[in-house]
């Protein structure tokens, strides 16, 4: 450029003018290779950093920084509390940090701790007031905290897709870090051109803050200091009214999800929890021998949990496979073959060396399985032949010499907690499923962490575009590829309640009851799985505030099969539901709002089971569950509108619709216009008049504040509902049981007797069971295991006990020799849910422990025939 412009024989002045541009390209130039070599540098020294010191947070931030990762959560004191920290761009995210503050010559210089530690400034520091700045899509502001006498400051861009991380960085090497900028990527690396008596910057400050007072204008400021004073009044302002706009969008963010929690509690159930929140008692280690001179072995189940394990002898006597789901078993079928194989053909090759799950058995510390049930099993039933092939293997791979009695098996290097058990358990059947239920199960433990996260709408415009999704959503693992399939399958488990046709057991006892069709089978699935989605997306469609589909999906999936399999035609599964529902056949089931729920499915189902006859399935459904298309329908079908029709006074809004009226639109939705459709007329009569006793009738469950804090998360886990109250001793669980016919059952921790009430509840139980076993014999030691025993047994009671009623009408349910007492009211008010008021022995099967006297026999009696009058639970307490 320079040898062009002296050819073209430009002016003196020209010529200066390109010279001038020629040295700023040449000095932009320098000053990028400069910061490209800074940026490398940077890289190159946290490469130095060793991972294996650091926290899981720790290593996922220097993963960004480093370029591993696309991006990383960081948590603030509030587990809820999320920022995103994104590699970014060189004007925002890691990629500017690195560039700009990292290392000992740039301005904000940060260190290797600061940098991978930055979520301590979220965690202790506080935001500036004055940071706060409304920004395209949201607003911006900045946490400072002061550690070891270092300011830090951390930037945050609150936006419509979450708290993402613009900035960080330090107090050093700043020349005025006070007016370190907050809103752009330039911060003042040069000196204060203004440079100004410190009583004159406190006169601009008072002058931004007394903006709506007539105060007087500064003395001794120059025309150019008192047009920065405006300026910077004109920002304060300007912060303080961005910053009354961010509290009022945080309160309405706030409300917002408060008001999605209540949807989602009653929604969703807790299918989610099925597999980490399973309270799995652990008892006293068995004795071990650790091989320390084994090298440990380890598990993965993604890029974030590995578990190292250690060798350990154990006597085969300790050890307790388990082939019932629940607890560490995470399967729904055994395969006996298996376990007969290893125990007469025992082949160490298919055992020793495979590494993972499918290396010798993992157990826990008190000898329950973790994974390896049938192997256990069959290792305890060894033939001479296999116990002769094993020992052998065992010296060849591991130089031990095992007693006779003695099996070599693998236990957690470290202390798991509840939640890595239940993960453990799960992931160990990945892959080698016996039935459509422990893939179920597996999936749905092996996507958990990513599921609970999973709080937003998925905007797809086609069913294929949702399930990939949500295949990218919950795939953490960078190592491998989203898996569609499975990833789907464990968001629509996920999202059914905890029934006794829960969506892990209906797969299975469906599969086979279609072994003969089995296309029909899977296209049925196919299309529930295609739309998890479509599902997650109406829980989450606060349009729809009140309908709770999700809440009826297992039972909804169980009947579309069901609809299927029994009709062959929409035609005929129509007339069927219409004769069956019909309000002049049928009166007499509005009596029980169990009953009303589960009529309410079984038309639901038919409703969906319609779309698994359609050329593809899985888009007609999709495009039914449209927020946009359900809106549509509404108004088409004349059911609801944006605003209620003035003249009209059972008009409703979208807002305002409930099952019911979402029922009547999936059974009007893709129809072919037909007045005389008198089956689809009937059933929609049948419908509204569902949904008019549900209004009059059912009352809403009791107000927290009578039966303090629902621990909602242990709904349908009655085990756990059990511990969790004996915990806490307060508090109840909002369907803890659930009983076919009774519907979900109330657990209430309550009151022992007191001078103001009788006592009610759990805590009542205890105190009276305790009473009784002391008074027919036994030590308080006694009385209270025996009392915790018979607690533990309400959950196999209900489930597998038989209904019954008392001359009194009071409901209860038997099994073996045990009872749990059921009451429906509260208050002399109906309940939407039974609750638990009593538990005891009908009779004695132990008759040395308790009835040792003839004393203690008629004690016994007495004792059983008062425990059919519980005391009134309503007294004031």
């Amino acid at each position: 450029m320079e040898l062009s412009a002296q050819k073209s024989h430009f002016s003196n002045n020209t010529l200066k003018i390109i010279e001038e541009l020629n040295n700023g390209i040449k000095q932009a130039s320098e000053e990028i290779k400069e910061k490209a070599t800074k940026y490398e540098k940077a890289l190159q020294e946290l490469q130095k950093i060793d991972e294996s010191k650091l926290t899981k947070e720790q290593q996922q931030v220097l993963k960004v920084f480093k370029g591993e990762l696309d991006q990383t959560e960081i948590k603030g004191i509030d587990l809820n509390d999320l920022y995103i920290l994104e590699q970014g761009s060189r004007n925002a995210g890691a990629r500017k940090i690195l560039r700009k503050h990292y290392g000992e010559e740039n301005t904000g210089e940060l260190t290797n701790d600061e940098l991978i530690n930055m979520s301590e400034v979220i965690k202790n520091g506080s935001v500036l007031l004055e940071s706060f700045e409304r920004i395209k899509n949201g607003f911006r502001y900045a946490y400072e905290w002061e550690n070891n006498g270092v300011k830090l400051r951390l930037v945050v861009d609150d936006l419509n897709n979450g708290n993402k991380i613009f900035d960080f960085y330090s107090d050093r090497n700043f020349k005025d870090f006070r007016d370190a900028s907050l809103h752009s990527g330039d911060h003042p690396y040069e000196p204060n051109p203004t440079k100004k008596p410190l009583t004159d910057q406190e006169d601009l400050l008072k002058t931004s803050e007394n903006l709506n007072e007539t105060t007087p204008k500064p003395t001794n400021l120059s025309p150019l200091e008192q047009a920065n004073a405006e300026k910077l009044a004109k920002l304060e302002s300007e912060a303080k009214e961005s910053e009354q706009e961010f509290l009022k969008a945080k309160e309405q963010e706030a409300k917002r999800k408060e008001a999605l929690k209540k949807k989602l509690e009653h929604e969703r159930g807790n299918a989610g929890n099925i597999e980490s929140q399973t309270k799995i008692e652990v008892g006293k280690d068995i004795p071990t021998q650790i091989q320390e001179r084994i090298p440990k072995s380890r598990v993965r189940l993604n890029e974030r949990e590995i578990y190292d394990l250690d060798y350990a002898i154990v006597k085969a006597k300790d050890l307790k496979p388990s082939f019932t789901t629940g607890g560490t078993q995470k399967r729904t079928d055994m395969n006996e073959e298996q376990i007969k194989s290893i125990a007469e053909n025992f082949d160490p090759k298919k055992i020793f060396g495979s590494g993972g799950f499918e290396d010798l058995p993992i157990i826990l510390h008190d000898g329950q399985v973790i994974a390896g049930n049938h192997r256990i099993a069959g290792m305890l039933n060894f033939t001479p032949k296999s116990r002769f092939a094993y020992e052998k293997a065992i010296k060849e791979y591991y130089h031990i010499d095992l007693k006779p009695d003695e099996l070599l098996v693998r236990v957690p290097h470290n202390r798991l907690n509840n939640t890595e058990i239940n993960n453990l358990a799960a992931s160990s059947n990945q892959g080698r499923f016996n039935s459509e239920s422990d893939h179920a199960i597996a999936v749905l433990s092996h996507y958990e962490a990513k599921l609970k996260e999973l709080e937003t709408k998925l905007n797809a415009d086609s069913v294929y575009s949702l399930k990939n999704m949500v295949a990218k959503n919950l795939n953490f693992d960078k190592a491998t590829h989203p898996n569609v399939g499975d990833s789907n399958l464990a968001l629509l488990m996920f999202n059914m309640p905890r029934t006794k046709t829960q969506g892990v057991e209906l797969l299975n006892r469906w599969q086979k009851e279609f072994s003969n069709d089995i296309k029909s089978y899977e296209k049925v699935k196919k299309m529930f799985v295609d739309n998890a989605g479509s599902f997650h997306n109406l829980i989450h469609d606060m349009n729809f505030p009140n309908v709770s589909l999700n809440a009826y999906l297992s039972d909804i999936m169980d009947r579309s099969f069901a609809n299927l399999k029994n009709y062959q035609t929409t035609s005929e599964s129509l007339k069927d539901l219409s004769e069956k529902f019909y309000k002049t056949s049928s009166l007499e089931m509005f009596e029980k709002s169990e009953q009303n729920t589960s009529d309410i499915s079984e038309i639901l189902g038919g409703a969906i089971a319609r779309f698994a006859r359609f050329d593809d399935p899985s888009k007609a459904l999709f495009e039914a569950l449209r927020s946009e298309n359900i809106k549509k329908g509404l108004k088409e079908f004349k059911i609801a509108d944006v605003t209620k029709d003035m003249f009209d006074p059972k008009s409703k809004e979208f807002k305002d619709i409930d099952i019911y009226d979402f029922t009547h639109y999936l059974l009007m939705v893709n129809r072919e216009p037909n007045e005389n459709n008198l089956a689809l007329n009937r059933l929609i009569e049948a419908v509204k008049d569902m949904q008019k006793e549900s209004e009059k009738g059912i009352k809403k469950p009791k107000l927290e504040s009578e039966w303090g804090e629902n621990y909602s998360e242990f709904k349908g886990d009655g085990l756990g509902a059990i511990n969790k109250l004996l915990e806490t001793k307060k508090g109840f669980v909002a369907g803890a049981f659930h009983k076919e016919g009774l519907g979900d059952i109330d657990l209430v921790w309550g009151t022992p007797k007191t001078k103001d009430s009788n006592g009610y509840g759990l805590a009542h139980i205890l105190e009276k069971r305790e009473k009784q076993y002391k008074r027919l014999g036994l030590t308080n030691e006694q009385a209270k295991e025996r009392t915790k025993e018979l607690l533990r047994q309400i959950p196999e009671v209900i489930e597998k006990g038989t209904k019954g009623t008392d001359d009194l009408g009071r409901v209860f349910v038997d099994y073996g020799n045990k009872r749990v007492g059921l009451n429906n009211e509260w208050k002399k008010e109906k309940l939407e849910n039974h609750w638990v008021i009593s538990s005891y022995e009908l009779y004695d099967t132990e008759k040395q422990a308790l009835r040792s006297t003839p004393q203690a026999i008629t004690k016994e009696k007495a004792f059983n025939s008062l425990n059919s009058v519980e005391p009134n639970p309503t007294t004031k307490n």
